[in-house]
């Protein structure tokens, strides 16, 4: 049986709809940022490239709102 495995201050993005994170995946240079999808509209990002994923969806005109926990 497999363990879980709790990862610690590991970012993620979360989109209001699904097709924001299937486009996202569809442009190469946002989906280099993204490590794993977790679910439809959630999907972890590479640790250290938060800022490189944020400033593409700004340049693809989203507004993202960031929360630091």
């Amino acid at each position: 049986m497999n363990q879980p495995i709790l990862h610690e201050n590991l970012p993620i993005i979360e989109v209001a709809d699904p097709h924001i994170l299937d486009n996202l995946y569809a442009d190469p240079r946002a989906a280099q940022f993204l490590l794993t999808r977790l679910g439809p509209a959630v999907a972890v990002v590479a640790p250290g490239e938060m800022d490189n994923l944020l400033a593409r969806l700004l340049k693809l005109g989203h507004t993202p709102k960031v929360l630091e926990a």
